[in-house]
């Protein structure tokens, strides 16, 4: 019996020793290569006759596909981390003008190859759960984001929450950006949508699995556009997405007016001019908006009434004299021509989406298809030639709340 219980314990301790040594699988955070932003650009052929050290980086850039030719170049940026005391005396990575950041380029057909080519190039095992952003340029949009998502979808380390980005021309230019504010463009860039609560200019950003839920639902979606200088990145519109490939882009002035029928108009100004005041122009500054859309079936025929409530304050006036003291028949009439001014900007917007790009980034289609499914089954086949003649009333409702100090 005494055999037996120590046979036990021995097994147990054995056991134990097994499961409780630490994590098997375990990685030194030195050792991995933390992936922060991701770019994809459409491959373009090496034609450089250069001599030197730059012609033989591009052809370490040049992946040997085994089927077919290039269709991309991935750029992955890490950040660069001090591994040895010999670094960190040299003040690599530090403010002192040296790179605090790698970016690796490497072409070739498949997003999988073009990774294990770039892990020969570094002793870093890439690592991508702190991945923040992935730029896609609008040549590899219009050839279809279907076509080179699915690398991205199926990586285990990979999260849907990762921001999306388009960039016309280069996409691995908005990487090279050496910010002022940040120690990456990766993480800078992922933070800019922050102020999208107080400029209804900037896109309301679509992460991956948002962007694969309107692709899976066949809805149109916006993604926002970024371009760069040396040390600058500026949202500066959108590009309309539908069916999975980019149709146009979308101005500052469409993403507001996007932002609006998507009741994601958190804040901004608006701008307008009084009767009489030809040289003059009033601002207000929105506080609260809420926007409801809804579909109208009238003899067979699908309509859109649009209501847009904003709340604001009298944010300043240029050119314009309000003879020293503001009554409420001055904010009434101010607060018409707000009204006028929104209302003025929709029917644009809504002229330009439908007529120019027939593109639905409004998602009236989800609107019918969940408010009115009957009519939808009847329709759903023929929406791209209902869309651009449908007709969107937008009716502004616009209170001024507060008017400012007066010093």
């Amino acid at each position: 019996m005494k055999k037996l219980k120590l046979s036990i314990i021995i097994l147990l301790i054995s056991v134990c020793l097994l499961i409780f040594t630490g994590c098997w699988d375990r990685k030194d955070i030195e050792d991995r290569g933390y992936v922060l932003g991701i770019a994809v650009d459409s491959y373009t052929p090496n034609d450089s006759q250069a001599k030197g050290d730059e012609e033989k980086k591009q052809e370490f850039e040049e992946t040997q596909t085994a089927i077919g030719e290039p269709l991309y170049e991935m750029t992955v940026q890490l950040p660069i981390i001090k591994r040895s005391p010999s670094l960190a005396a040299s003040g690599a990575g530090s403010s002192d003008g040296q790179p605090k950041t790698w970016q690796i380029t490497q072409t070739g057909n498949d997003f999988i190859s073009m990774e294990r080519e770039m892990e020969s190039r570094t002793s870093l095992t890439l690592y991508y759960e702190h991945l923040q952003v992935l730029i896609l340029s609008d040549k590899v949009l219009k050839d279809g984001l279907n076509n080179m998502i699915d690398f991205f979808l199926r990586h285990r380390e990979m999260r849907t929450s990762v921001s999306l980005f388009v960039a016309e021309g280069s996409a691995k230019k908005i990487l090279d950006v050496v910010p002022q504010e940040e120690d990456h463009s990766s993480t800078y860039l992922f933070e800019l949508p922050i102020n999208a609560d107080k400029n209804a200019r900037i896109a309301y950003k679509h992460n991956l699995g948002e962007a694969m839920n309107c692709l899976r639902s066949g809805d149109a979606f916006i993604l926002p556009r970024v371009e760069a200088s040396k040390d600058e990145i500026k949202i500066t519109g959108g590009a309309l997405i539908k069916d999975g490939k980019m149709a146009g882009w979308a101005d500052e002035l469409d993403i507001e007016v996007i932002n609006i029928l998507a009741d994601e108009y958190k804040g901004g100004t608006v701008v307008g001019r009084l009767s009489g005041h030809d040289e003059g122009i009033i601002v207000m500054e929105v506080t609260d908006s809420k926007t409801k859309v809804t579909p109208i079936i009238k003899d067979g025929e699908l309509s859109f009434d649009v209501d847009v409530k904003v709340k604001g304050k009298y944010a300043e006036q240029v050119g314009v004299t309000s003879g020293g003291r503001v009554d409420k028949e001055y904010i009434k009439e101010c607060e018409k021509e707000f009204a006028r001014t929104i209302e003025r900007r929709c029917r644009i917007t809504i002229e330009k989406m439908q007529k120019e790009y027939n593109v639905d980034v409004f998602q009236l289609s989800r609107k019918v298809r969940t408010q009115k499914p009957a009519y939808w089954e009847e329709v759903k086949d023929q929406w791209d030639e209902i869309f651009p003649n449908l007709d969107i009333n937008v009716r502004a409702d616009v209170t001024i709340q507060l008017i400012g100090v007066m010093k």
